[in-house]
Formats: structure tokens, C-alpha cells, sequence
């Protein structure tokens, strides 16, 4: 067994399955919350690397995977991955898309609901022994007629509209400059040319843009006080995207009414983040993506896309693939 290939997995798999499945062909080797000397002494010999965020695998360690084929995603996002770094080493990088587009999109529809319904709200009130005096000032609303926003609208965004749009009959604008107008009006929506203008008359505003140099604190103070005051912002994409402290102001300074986060500028959100202290925000650990059977298919995916690549076949989802094309 001494000639299996080793896989380095930094952190562990979203699903057994998927370790399982690399196992049976390759002896592994997992590292917890390891630092990067203990992920450079590791790469030695390595000949495939599995990523799973919180951990990053940058350029400096990058360079010294010399033996490394294929460094795999946990989910679609690469930005823990320096993928320029690989490319300039010869490396493939794989990801795992199309598998978040229900669980991300039906995550959202529940932020949505109870941000309108204030669920999570009344369910604490009600174990505190109150609630019952709260029907007539309530500030519930409905979806259906209102308006939502969606910034990005790639397969999840996609989901988003359609949703919304056949399930609560809501006027859904959409903020996308890579695609036509028809790709929005063939789920139910319309798009925009301006982020003002989808800022500005949206009751919610959601957000599915991937992190790149142009997105990164895209939503910033500007942009938070373009949207009304009885908006409210969702962030089911990634932490950067939306500027922190100019999210902490507007939440504690009501430009807009409240917001719903499941991924942060830092993860794991540290104890003392002033997110902490919005009594009008909600809050999930980044688990949007991560039910029970899109896990399995995330695991499975990047164990399959990493056998192929040590197999010396294409991958389907393979990142950069120039890498792919020279070695032809």
C-alpha cells in the first residue's frame, strides 16, 4: 500500500461519504486548524489537497506542493484558494458548484420569513414567559407585494428569484451586469442597470455575488444608505462582500431596519463582534449550503474530482483549466 497516492485534508470532509470514497484509493491525512509550518511539513509527498474554510491555503504554501496534483474546494467558493498561485505551479484546482442552489436558496427564503414573521423573536419571548401581549403592535408583514433585490443572480440568486416569485408572488428586481435581461425575466424578475436603483426600492435586498476584487466591500456605507429605512439585508454569499462596521452603524443607527448574515468578514465570529450587540440581526455559523444532503454531495464531488485528477482523467469542475491544456 506503500504506492497509494497521500491526500491532505485540512480540516475534514463535509460528509463521511466523500472519505470514504478516497480512502479506498489513497491513504489520507487530515490536519485540525493546522498552522502553516505544520501544512508545509505535511505537503511533502502530498499528491492531492482538500480545502475546507475556516482554513486558507495561500500562495506561500502553494509554492512549496511540489508534489501536488489537485487541490479541491469544499464547496463552490475558491477564495480560500490562491488559484493564480496553483495555476503558476502547475496544480489543478477543482470546485464543487451547482450543489448549493437549494439549501442556500431555501436558507434565505428563511431569513426572509422571519425577519417579516419575527419567529425566532417571539419563540425567545414566549419561553421568557411573555408574547401574548404583542399581537396588536406586531410589525409582522407579508412578502407577497413586496419588493426584493437580488444582487448576483448565478444559480443560487437564480433559485432566489424564482422562489420568491412563483411562491410569494414578489417583485423581484436583480443587479447583475454579466448576465441579459432575459436570464432574470425567464424566472420572474427584472434587471436592473443600477445597484442604486435596486437599493433604493427594495424591501429586501439579498445578497449572491461571488467574492472577487470587484465585489469585496461592495456593500459599503454608501450603498447601506441607498436602501430605505425599513429595508433589510441579507448576506448568504460571503462576509466581505458587505462591509462590516458600515453594516454595524446602519443596523445600530436605523438607516436600515434590520439584517440577516450567515457568513462574516472574520469566521468564526470572534465573542466580542460588534455584530453581537444588533438586537436586529440574525445570525447563522455559515450553514446555509450545509444540509444534510447537499453535505453529502459536496463530499462526494470533491472525492470523485480528486480521483480523477491522480487517475490522469478531466475533472468536470476543474478551475483553472490553462493548467489542464498544457499538460496535454
Amino acid at each position: 500500500m506503500a504506492d497509494r497516492p497521500r491526500v491532505l485534508v485540512l480540516e475534514s470532509m463535509y460528509h463521511p461519504a466523500g472519505e470514504e470514497l478516497l480512502a479506498q484509493h489513497t491513504d489520507i491525512q487530515f490536519l485540525q486548524r493546522p498552522s502553516t509550518e505544520t501544512i508545509k511539513e505535511a505537503l511533502q509527498g502530498a499528491a492531492a489537497v482538500f480545502v475546507r474554510y475556516p482554513c486558507r491555503f495561500g500562495a506561500d504554501v502553494i509554492r512549496v506542493s511540489t508534489d501536488v496534483l489537485v487541490i479541491s474546494t469544499s464547496g463552490r467558493g475558491t477564495d480560500a484558494i490562491d488559484v493564480a498561485a496553483a495555476t503558476d505551479c502547475g496544480i489543478a484546482v477543482v470546485n464543487n458548484p451547482g450543489l448549493g442552489s437549494v439549501p442556500v436558496s431555501e436558507h434565505t427564503l428563511g431569513f426572509m420569513l422571519d425577519l417579516a414573521k419575527q419567529i425566532g423573536r417571539s419563540n425567545v419571548e414566549i419561553h421568557q414567559g411573555g408574547g401574548f401581549d404583542q399581537g396588536y403592535a406586531s410589525t409582522r408583514f407579508h412578502l407577497e407585494g413586496r419588493t426584493l433585490g437580488v444582487i448576483g443572480c448565478g444559480e443560487i440568486g437564480t433559485e432566489v428569484v424564482r422562489k420568491c416569485t412563483v411562491g410569494f408572488r414578489m417583485h423581484v428586481l436583480v443587479y447583475d451586469p454579466y448576465i441579459a435581461a432575459s436570464a432574470a425575466e425567464e424566472v420572474g424578475g427584472t434587471k436592473v442597470e443600477s445597484l442604486d436603483e435596486l437599493l433604493s426600492e427594495s424591501h429586501f435586498v439579498s445578497v449572491h455575488a461571488e467574492l472577487t476584487e470587484e465585489t469585496r466591500g461592495m456593500i459599503d456605507e454608501s450603498m447601506l444608505r441607498c436602501m430605505r429605512s425599513d429595508a433589510l439585508l441579507i448576506n448568504t454569499a460571503r462576509g466581505p462582500i458587505v462591509q462590516q462596521q458600515a453594516l454595524v452603524r446602519a443596523l445600530e443607527e436605523g438607516w436600515i431596519a434590520g439584517a440577516a448574515l450567515d457568513v462574516f468578514e472574520s469566521e468564526p465570529l470572534p465573542p466580542d463582534s460588534p455584530l453581537n450587540m444588533c438586537d436586529n440581526l440574525i445570525m447563522t455559523p455559515h450553514v446555509a449550503g450545509l444540509t444534510i444532503e447537499a453535505r453529502e454531495e459536496l463530499a462526494l464531488s470533491a472525492a470523485n474530482q480528486i480521483l480523477q485528477v491522480l487517475r490522469g482523467e478531466r475533472p468536470p469542475h476543474l478551475v483553472n483549466s490553462e493548467v489542464w491544456a498544457s499538460a496535454e
